[in-house]
């Protein structure tokens, strides 16, 4: 029987936990409280700091959904770690901020996987595009620079920029009109079944990566444990 699955010519990776382990550090109480005491900042208890962090984080997720510019969104994250300085002490200026900023989203609170390089470096030898779709802010491009990632990718779409999330619909057609290729040759990879499904939905192909060996929402969808799985679909 001849096979009629469409030839790939691009592969899109969800972010973290697909390609980046995340430490998600500033969602960390502990994790901002030592930073805080790197910074000089004391006499905050462990009890202020978890109220502190998780109402910044309130005021950070009634803005999701609003499109953002490069600017902008760099100015909304910056606000988020004044919020959560403002909770703990006085002195909550954008210089103290963005040094709290800095601390809690460098290189160190991402690494990515084993496999990754490996696998980057296979895909693009058999001439793919690679494109990263995930839900967050376009700064995410300058973790991957650090980390040495980001000449790996050709096109790059975050809900922060589109103002919608994955599986919204937008999100998929956004990313599918910076890789300039057609939706059946397009191959997603995520770690969320609702996301897989969401690619589905649009045309494209989708495999769920299941690194814990959860049970699957939908037997029928494709799998792999590590990306290293993806070498043999494509």
């Amino acid at each position: 029987m001849k096979n009629t699955t469409p030839t790939t010519a691009a592969v899109v990776f969800d972010s973290g936990g697909v390609l980046l382990e995340h430490r998600h550090a500033f969602l960390e109480p502990a994790a901002v409280r030592e930073a805080l005491r790197e910074l000089g900042v004391g006499g905050a208890n462990d009890r202020r700091v978890a109220q502190a962090v998780c109402e910044a984080l309130d005021w950070l997720s009634s803005q999701a959904g609003a499109t953002t510019t490069e600017e902008s969104a760099a100015a909304q994250r910056l606000e988020y770690y004044r919020r959560l300085l403002a909770g703990v002490t006085a002195t909550a200026s954008p210089e103290l901020a963005g040094r709290l900023r800095d601390r809690l989203e460098g290189s160190s609170a991402a690494k990515p996987f084993p496999e990754v390089r490996e696998v980057l470096d296979a895909l693009r030898s058999r001439g793919l595009k690679l494109g990263v779709l995930s839900d967050g802010w376009a700064s995410t491009i300058q973790l991957y620079e650090r980390l040495d990632l980001a000449d790996c990718f050709q096109s790059w779409t975050f809900s922060a920029v589109v103002g919608c999330c994955k599986p919204n619909p937008r999100i998929y057609a956004a990313a599918e009109r910076d890789l300039g290729v057609e939706r059946a040759r397009i191959l997603f990879v995520d770690d969320l079944p609702a996301n897989v499904e969401g690619a589905l939905a649009c045309g494209w192909q989708a495999v769920w990566l299941n690194r814990d060996n959860a049970r699957p929402s939908r037997p029928d969808l494709r799998t792999v444990g590590d990306l290293r799985g993806l070498l043999a679909l494509v």
